[in-house]
C-alpha cells in the first residue's frame, strides 16, 4: 500500500533537487561576476561564440557583463556553468595573434569552487589552433558522450578497440597548442572504464597546469588492459589513451573560488610563449604564490602559412558541474589612437611652438585632439589626465566631438595643477576624433615665466596614449619708451648723418641693449631694422643714416620705434634732417694729357686723345641742379717759342668748334642725384670730343699748349 507513495515522495524529491541544483548553479554565477576584476566589455567585436562547434555539440559559452561595481564596463565569458557541457570561443580573423609579432594576452580565469579533484568540473584550457573548422573548432565530442577529459580541447577516447595515436588525435583540435587549467583528475585504468575517456591523468593525483599540442600524435600514449571474459576463461584487451603533460605544475588548488591572473607573453624572435599564473590580485596587490613558465613552441605545428592563429577558450564538464569563467584583461591590436596638442595665441592668432612665446594677459587655447587610427573596437570610457602649464588661467573647457556635438567640462580652478576628465563618448571608426578644447588667459606677469611642457595621457582599460604640449616663455606685459634726442639733425650733402636716442621700460632690469630691435622708416620707405648694441651705454641707440638715402633739403624725415625678443614695443617717434646742399667742381681732372703723335705728310690731319685725360664733374648741390662746361685753349708752341701750324678743336655730332681763348661750351648736364658724378670723357670718340688738327704747313717737334675747364651754373 505504501509503495506508491513512496515512490511519489521519490519522484518529487530528485525534482525539487534539480530545481535547487539550478538555484545554485545561477546563484555561483551571479556571485562570481559580482567579484570579478576589471576587464574589457565589447567582447562580441572581438570573439565568436559559435551556436555549436564542428561536433555538433551545442556551445555553452556566453557572454555577461560583470555587476561588481569595482569593474564598471566589464564583460566576461562563462564558458561552462553545469554537467556535461563543452563550451568556449575563439578570436574573429581581425583578432588573431599573428606569430611573427610580440604579443601579450592578460586575462582574469575563474576555475570553479571545488579544489577536490573528484567533485570539481573539469577545467578549461587556453588555446591557440590554426583548425580548419576555425571558430566552430573543438574536440569532436558527441552529445551523447561528452567526454569532460577532452576540456573540449584533446583526443576524444570513446573506442576501446584504438590503438593508432593518428586517429586518436585526429578528434582534437587540429594544429594547435594548448594550456590546460585541469580541476578533475581522470585516472581511471580499469578493464571496465576502457574507452570512456577517463585516463589522461594517470599518476596525478592533483588539480594541476600543463601545455601540450592536442593534434599530435606524440601528445598521447595508447594503454592496454586485460580481464577475463564473462565466461571466465578468454581474455580480452581493451584500450584506452593517456596524456602527456609537458611542463607539468600539480599540487594546485585552482578551483579556489577565487579569480586568477593569467599572462600569456609571446616572443616571436625566439618562438616562446611565456605565462604567468596568479600574479596578483584583483587589487593590483602580488599573491606571493604565482609562477611564470616559458616554453618554445614548434610553430610548425600550426600549419599556418602566415604566422596568424585564433586564439580563446574551451572548457568542458562531464557528470560534475563546472562554472568557469574569463575576463580579457588586455590583448593585442585592440584599438590605436594618436594623440597631440596644440596651444594657440588667439590675440595674435599663431601656433605657439616648444621655444616660442605668449605675451602676458593674451588670450591662449590648448586643444588635445584624439584621432582614430583603427582597431577593432571602440575606444570608449576614456579617462584624460590633463597636466596644466603654468602661470594660463583658464576660463571654459569643452569636448568637441566627430558628429559636432559638444560635452562641456568644468574649467580647471586657478589653483589646479591637473585636472581629469571622462569624455561621454567614444572615438571610432564611425566617429574618429574628440577634442578637448581648453581656453585660458596668460597671467600679467612680471618677470618672463617659462609654462614648462606638460604631459596629457588618455587611457582606458584597452589603450593609452600620452602627448606632450609646448615649453614656451609668457613675457612680461612691458610697452617700451623711445624718444630721438638732438632733432632736428642737419648735415651736408653726402654726409652720413648719426641719430641719436634712447630706449627704455619700466621695470626694465631684464632688458638689455642686444634684446632690443629698431625699426627705421626714412622719407617713407621701411629700412632694415637694426639690433642695438650692448657695446653702447645701456638705453642709448645710435642709428646711421647714410647719405646715399637722403636728399639735399630740410623734408628729410626719419621714423623710429622699437621692439624687443617679448614683443613689446613703443610709440614712433619722429626726426627731422636737413640736408645743406653742396658744391659744384672737378672731382677729377689730369694735370697733363697729351694728344696722339702725328706723322706729317704735308696734308692736313687731325689726331684723338692719348688715355691720360680725365674730367669729372662733381655735383652735390642736389639733385636737378644744372651746369655747363666751357673749355679755352692757346697756341700750341715748341719749348723755342715756334708755334703749331693747328687749332684744338671741339667735334660732336653736329658740329667742328675751333677753341680759342674765348671759351666753348662743350657739355652742360642736370644732376640725377643730390651727389652727381659726370664723366665728361665717357662719350667721347676718336673721332669726337677734343681733337687735335694740324694745318699742311705744320713742321716736326714736340708741343704743349693749355686748354682751360670752366664750370658754370645754369638754371634749372
Amino acid at each position: 500500500m505504501w509503495k506508491g507513495p513512496k515512490q511519489i515522495l521519490v519522484a518529487l524529491t530528485a525534482l525539487m533537487g534539480l530545481w535547487a541544483g539550478t538555484a545554485q548553479i545561477q546563484a555561483a554565477d551571479e556571485a562570481t561576476l559580482a567579484t570579478a576584476p576589471s576587464g574589457l566589455n565589447q567582447l562580441d567585436k572581438l570573439f565568436t561564440l559559435p551556436a555549436a562547434f564542428s561536433s555538433g555539440i551545442s556551445n555553452s559559452a556566453n557572454i555577461g557583463n560583470v555587476t561588481n561595481a569595482s569593474s564598471p564596463n566589464t564583460q566576461a565569458v562563462q564558458v561552462i556553468n553545469g554537467k556535461k557541457q563543452v563550451g568556449g570561443f575563439w578570436s574573429n580573423d581581425a583578432n588573431r595573434l599573428d606569430l611573427n609579432k610580440d604579443a601579450t594576452f592578460k586575462m582574469w580565469v575563474y576555475l570553479g569552487t571545488s579544489t577536490s579533484t573528484s567533485k570539481a568540473g573539469d577545467g578549461m584550457a587556453f588555446v591557440l589552433q590554426n583548425d580548419p573548422n576555425g571558430t566552430a573548432a573543438s574536440a569532436q565530442v558527441s552529445s551523447s558522450s561528452i567526454i569532460g577529459e577532452t576540456l573540449g580541447v584533446w583526443g576524444v577516447d570513446t573506442d576501446n578497440k584504438l590503438k593508432d595515436g593518428e586517429e586518436f588525435a585526429k578528434t582534437a583540435i587540429q594544429n594547435s597548442w594548448a594550456l590546460e587549467f585541469d580541476t578533475y583528475t581522470n585516472t581511471s585504468t580499469s578493464y571496465s572504464n576502457a574507452g570512456k575517456g577517463d585516463s589522461f591523468d594517470d599518476g596525478i593525483k592533483k588539480q594541476h597546469i600543463a601545455t601540450g599540442y592536442p593534434g599530435l600524435a606524440s601528445q598521447y600514449e595508447n594503454q592496454s588492459v586485460r580481464s577475463l571474459d564473462v565466461t571466465g576463461i578468454i581474455w580480452s584487451t581493451r584500450y584506452y589513451f593517456t596524456q602527456k603533460h609537458t611542463n607539468l605544475v600539480t599540487n594546485m588548488s585552482l578551483g579556489d573560488s577565487k579569480w586568477h591572473h593569467l599572462v600569456m607573453d609571446w616572443h616571436a624572435a625566439t618562438k616562446t610563449m611565456t605565462y604567468t599564473y596568479n600574479d596578483i590580485n584583483p587589487d593590483g596587490s602580488a599573491t606571493g604564490s604565482g609562477f611564470t613558465q616559458s616554453e618554445v613552441l614548434d610553430t610548425s605545428q600550426f600549419n599556418s602559412s602566415d604566422g596568424l592563429v585564433r586564439w580563446g577558450f574551451m572548457g568542458a564538464t562531464g557528470s560534475n558541474s563546472g562554472n568557469n569563467m574569463v575576463v580579457i584583461e588586455s590583448a593585442p591590436n585592440l584599438v590605436d589612437v594618436q594623440a597631440a596638442v596644440k596651444v594657440t595665441d588667439k590675440t595674435k592668432n599663431r601656433e605657439i611652438k616648444t621655444g616660442g612665446q605668449l605675451k602676458a594677459q593674451h588670450k591662449v587655447q590648448y586643444d588635445y585632439q584624439l584621432t582614430y587610427q583603427g582597431g577593432q573596437i571602440d575606444w570608449d570610457n576614456i579617462m584624460a589626465e590633463l597636466n596644466l602649464p603654468q602661470h594660463i588661467t583658464f576660463d571654459s573647457a569643452k569636448v568637441t566631438y566627430a558628429d559636432g556635438s559638444e560635452q562641456t567640462l568644468t574649467a580647471p580652478t586657478s589653483s589646479d595643477t591637473k585636472v581629469d576628465y571622462t569624455l561621454d563618448k567614444a572615438v571610432s571608426a564611425s566617429q574618429p576624433t574628440a577634442t578637448i578644447t581648453l581656453n585660458g588667459t596668460a597671467e600679467n606677469v612680471v618677470v618672463n615665466e617659462q609654462t614648462t611642457a606638460t604631459t596629457a595621457t588618455f587611457k582606458n582599460k584597452v589603450f593609452e596614449t600620452t602627448t606632450e604640449a609646448p615649453d614656451y616663455m609668457i613675457t612680461v606685459d612691458q610697452p617700451l619708451y623711445l624718444k630721438i634726442r638732438n632733432s632736428p639733425y642737419t648735415v651736408a650733402n653726402g654726409e652720413d648723418v648719426i641719430i641719436r636716442g634712447i630706449v627704455a621700460a619700466e621695470d626694465s632690469e631684464q632688458l638689455t641693449n642686444g634684446q632690443v630691435t629698431l625699426h627705421p622708416t626714412l622719407n617713407g620707405k621701411e629700412m632694415p631694422t637694426v639690433q642695438m648694441s650692448d657695446d653702447d651705454e645701456q638705453g642709448y641707440f645710435y642709428y646711421k643714416v647714410k647719405a646715399e638715402d637722403l636728399h639735399v633739403g630740410d623734408d628729410n624725415e626719419i621714423e623710429l620705434w622699437a621692439s624687443d625678443r617679448y614683443e613689446n614695443v613703443s610709440p614712433v617717434d619722429k626726426a627731422q634732417i636737413i640736408v645743406t646742399a653742396g658744391e659744384l667742381g672737378f672731382k677729377t681732372v689730369a694735370k697733363s694729357s697729351t694728344f696722339k703723335t702725328i706723322t706729317l705728310d704735308g696734308s692736313a690731319q687731325t689726331t684723338d686723345r692719348e688715355d691720360d685725360w680725365q674730367l669729372v664733374v662733381r655735383d652735390s648741390r642736389g639733385k636737378g641742379s644744372s651746369w655747363q662746361l666751357q673749355a679755352s685753349a692757346t697756341n700750341f708752341k715748341t719749348t723755342g717759342g715756334q708755334n703749331l701750324a693747328g687749332d684744338v678743336i671741339f667735334r660732336d655730332s653736329e658740329q667742328t668748334t675751333t677753341l680759342n681763348s674765348a671759351g666753348t661750351v662743350i657739355d652742360s648736364h642736370t644732376a640725377t642725384s643730390d651727389n652727381d658724378d659726370y664723366d665728361v670723357l665717357a662719350d667721347w670718340t676718336n673721332k669726337s670730343g677734343i681733337l687735335y688738327q694740324s694745318n699742311a704747313g705744320a713742321t716736326p717737334g714736340s708741343y704743349t699748349g693749355d686748354i682751360t675747364w670752366t664750370l658754370t651754373d645754369a638754371p634749372k
